[in-house]
C-alpha cells in the first residue's frame, strides 16, 4: 500500500470514528471534522517520508483516543444535575482502567468534602 493510501485510510477511519462517538452532538462533530480536515490540509504537501510516518502514528493514536476514552454523556431530561452515559464495547473498560462514576461534586452535594 502505498504512503497516499495510508493518509487517506487515517482520514476516513478519523472521520469515521468521529461520526459514531459524537453522532448525538452537531456542534462538536462539525468541529471535530473541521480540524481533522485542517490537520490533514496543513501537511497535504508534506513529502518527509520520516514526518509522513510520524503524522500517521498521530492520527492513529488521536482516533484510539477518541474511539477508546470519549464518551457523550447528555444531560438527563428526567432527573436534575444527571448525565446519561452511555459505554460501548469499544471503550476502555477491559483495560482495568479505573471509571470513577460518583464524582467530587456528588460528594460535596451529598456532605462529604471531596478528597484532593
Amino acid at each position: 500500500m502505498t504512503t497516499v493510501n495510508h493518509v487517506k485510510n487515517a482520514y476516513r477511519r478519523l472521520l469515521k470514528v468521529e461520526r459514531r462517538r459524537f453522532a448525538n452532538d452537531p456542534q462538536v462533530l462539525a468541529a471535530a471534522q473541521k480540524q481533522t480536515r485542517s490537520e490533514f490540509d496543513n501537511n497535504r504537501t508534506q513529502t518527509d517520508e520520516k514526518k509522513i510516518q510520524k503524522l500517521l502514528k498521530h492520527a492513529a493514536n488521536v482516533e484510539e483516543v477518541i474511539r477508546r476514552y470519549v464518551v457523550q454523556a447528555p444531560r438527563s431530561k428526567v432527573q436534575a444535575n444527571t448525565y446519561n452515559i452511555k459505554f460501548t464495547s469499544e471503550h476502555a473498560l477491559r483495560d482495568r482502567h479505573p471509571i470513577i462514576i460518583k464524582s467530587s461534586l456528588q460528594k460535596i452535594k451529598d456532605g462529604a468534602e471531596p478528597k484532593d
